[in-house]
């Protein structure tokens, strides 16, 4: 039987929209492939031997027809990332002093509320104003972050006086979510050094006050503080302010679902927590280190992307990429967990340690391998399979211990067994996507 050679052009003006970025052979090869074509067709009509010959020849007229490449962002630099962390805990230096004023009864369940309002309610809006920035609408970006802003403050306010208290909790809410709404508007426009500048007064004072002691320390301490974030509130303001119109914004379909999964991380975290923040604060210390660390978990997830997609330019068969990118998995999520168990065992040095602590503290330096993870997923779009992820786990803590007698080690267990099977459930999906090269193109 004769063989037809077909020419590469009706190939070519098929790909050419998911090739028009292509840089190496390895991307054509995938593209190929998922168009069903085999080494048995690529003989057959096209005359060459395997699929990556013949992803060689469409590679080399790509490069022949777009000279001029498209320029690749560079990844965010790093110290960026790594100082996240630090950032949204300098308040934490003023408890000290804002306990000795209200008392540690009304301190941590007002923690507790508003850390969860503001870390939904950070998600979305951060989700939201990448996504119009991106699509070059700045001003409705702008005015979406500072109406987020408005709409935290009347959440965590109304969530303080349904919860009977004080008017100091209502104070500490609307204070506490302010300072977590504008600190994350102000690292979305990278105003890193502005956040540790206006935050050094309040967060000096706070340390001052631990090492002295003195009622008048502690009220000092809590006014710099106060003014502190509410200077950071008004850089935010002015970070925000109207600058041009650019129509009305235009949601992503999977704003929900983004949405729902940070509900779902916040209700998982916290849950655990909460019932420790008043009777065992030795045990919800135990999360202190991974607070510390989530500009670790950012950065290293970064440095994956950005390593994984060299490997594209460095191999020529899908398994090897497929090797390398394990590779690369097992060495960020190994540095990721390293990491927060040194920034966990500091805090935990200073606590009186038992078998639950250590218990406790294990669970939430798995939980923060499980963040990694996350972050690499969510930068694939996945968010319907973290949302299942974190679904389950939240069946296993608190839904499995709901059955079970109460006692403090066993709950500590469960919890370190949910987040295990976090871990593991995104472990499981991330290994199995470096098959597909096309999500790292």
């Amino acid at each position: 039987m004769k063989i037809i050679i077909e020419p590469l052009d009706e190939l070519m003006e098929q790909l050419r929209p998911r090739l028009s970025q292509a840089v190496e052979p390895l991307q054509v090869a995938a593209a190929l492939e998922s168009e069903g074509l085999n080494d048995k067709l690529a003989r057959e009509r096209y005359g060459h031997p395997d699929v990556f010959s013949l992803a060689e020849a469409v590679y080399a007229r790509l490069i022949r027809d777009e000279p001029e490449p498209a320029p690749i962002e560079l990844p965010v630099a790093a110290w960026r990332s790594l100082v996240h962390g630090p950032l949204y805990a300098m308040p934490a230096a003023l408890l000290p002093a804002v306990t000795a004023l209200i008392g540690v009864r009304w301190l941590m369940p007002g923690l507790v509320v508003t850390t969860g309002i503001g870390w939904v309610l950070g998600s979305v809006l951060s989700r939201i104003a990448y996504g119009l920035t991106g699509r070059g609408s700045p001003g409705s970006a702008a005015r979406t972050l500072r109406w987020g802003l408005v709409a935290g403050v009347v959440l965590a306010g109304g969530a303080a006086t349904l919860w009977d208290g004080p008017m100091s909790l209502v104070l500490l809410a609307v204070t506490q979510l302010t300072f977590q709404i504008c600190s994350g508007i102000l690292l979305f426009y990278r105003r890193e050094g502005l956040l540790a500048l206006l935050m050094l007064p309040g967060t000096g004072a706070g340390l001052l006050y631990v090492v002295v002691g003195h009622p008048l320390a502690a009220l000092a301490a809590v006014t710099l503080g106060v003014a502190s974030i509410g200077a950071v509130a008004c850089a935010a303001i002015l970070l925000t302010r109207p600058s041009r119109h650019d129509g009305r914004p235009r949601l992503d379909g999977d704003l929900g679902v983004a949405a729902l999964y940070s509900g779902l991380t916040a209700a998982f975290l916290l849950q655990a927590e909460a019932a420790y923040v008043v009777d065992r604060p030795d045990l919800a210390l135990t999360g202190a280190g991974l607070v510390l660390g989530m500009g670790v978990l950012e950065w290293q997830a970064h440095r994956f992307d950005s390593a994984v997609r060299g490997v594209i330019r460095q191999v020529c068969y899908p398994a090897e990429f497929t090797a390398q990118g394990h590779r690369l998995l097992v060495r960020g999520l190994g540095g990721s967990i390293a990491a927060l168990a040194v920034l966990t065992a500091v805090p935990v040095a200073f606590t009186q340690v038992s078998l639950p602590v250590v218990v406790m503290a294990a669970a939430h330096v798995v939980l923060g391998g499980a963040y990694f993870m996350a972050f690499l997923l969510a930068n694939q779009g996945r968010l319907v399979e973290l949302c299942l992820a974190q679904g389950a786990a939240l069946l296993l803590h608190p839904g499995a211990g709901l059955l079970l007698p109460e006692s403090v080690l066993g709950d500590v267990l469960l919890f370190l067994a949910a987040a295990l099977l976090f871990l593991s459930v995104l472990l499981a999906l991330m290994s199995h996507g470096l098959r597909d090269v096309w999500h790292y193109r």
